[in-house]
């Protein structure tokens, strides 16, 4: 019993000083383990704690980036379709002025083609019906004294050869030509006909014919009124500086095919025909003038 109980005491106390002995030795190292755990468990989670703020710093950045640079991606294609839009704008504005520009363009030329057949003989009617323009000195002076229709000009006897007829405001050059071309410089002299002091002078010019500038306005209706002279009414012929002096004997309407009217003799007149009616060319209104000889 005795050893049983030793034995005992010894199993009860071999334990007991076992977990002395481990107690007593191991307890100040678990302590300082258990700190040390629980620092490193500590510093481990604010490290990981410190570690995720930074990684949503680092997101949240990257976010903001990817906004702004979709927000200037979508401002570039709003400010692209604007400036389309603008272009496209101002091209259409563009379009309609051109539009109007070009109605008011055409109905001006329409008007214009319309009326121009009749606007010579309108302004004739106007400004010049019953009166007598004499640009250049004349020697028909001292017979226009007591006529109140007539407007003397008193420019100098002109270099070039001129034909005046001044019932109908006619001023214009007399040109040589081989062909119809001379009718758009002034009015033409026939080749082949007289010339003042010797024969069948022939002079013709347009009726009516369309242009725009001034000039060729002037030369195209050159002879526009032709059929408002009445016998009697002077015309004359500055030739080579010399004046001299025609007038109206009589007239008559002619197929175009009539060329006796340019035939010569030994009588000195002056011949002027033009197209009639006025736009057509199948007949010529002729007028015949008589030189006055002092």
């Amino acid at each position: 019993m005795a050893k049983s109980n030793r034995i005992k005491g010894k199993m009860a106390t071999k334990p007991l000083d076992k977990r002395y002995s481990k107690k007593s030795k191991s307890n100040p190292e678990k302590r300082t383990s258990k700190r040390s755990s629980t620092v490193k468990k500590f510093t481990v989670r604010i490290a990981s704690e410190d570690a995720k703020k930074n990684d949503a710093k680092q997101v949240r950045p990257n976010f903001l980036l990817k906004i702004q640079s979709v927000i200037l991606v979508v401002r570039n294609k709003i400010d692209k379709l604007n400036s389309h839009l603008k272009k496209k704008i101002d091209t259409d504005k563009r379009y309609r002025i051109a539009s109007k520009v070009l109605t008011y363009v055409m109905f001006l030329l329409g008007l214009y083609l319309l009326l121009y057949p009749i606007v010579p003989g309108l302004i004739y009617k106007l400004f010049y019906k019953g009166k007598e323009v004499y640009p250049y000195q004349t020697v028909l002076e001292g017979e226009l004294v007591d006529n109140d229709n007539a407007k003397l000009g008193g420019k100098e006897i002109p270099e070039e050869n001129r034909l005046v007829i001044p019932a109908i405001n006619v001023d214009m050059p007399i040109v040589e030509g081989s062909n119809e071309d001379a009718l758009n410089l002034g009015v033409w002299h026939r080749p082949g006909t007289g010339s003042p002091g010797q024969g069948n002078m022939v002079l013709t010019g347009h009726r009516v014919g369309y242009a725009f500038l001034p000039d060729d306005v002037k030369n195209s209706t050159s002879f526009y009124n032709l059929d408002q002279l009445e016998s009697g009414d002077y015309i004359i012929i500055y030739w080579g500086g010399v004046e001299y002096d025609y007038k109206v004997t009589g007239n008559e309407v002619v197929p175009k095919t009539a060329t006796y009217i340019e035939s010569q003799a030994d009588e000195e007149k002056l011949t002027l025909y033009t197209c009639h009616p006025v736009g057509q060319n199948a007949h010529r209104l002729v007028y015949y003038a008589k030189r006055i000889v002092e």
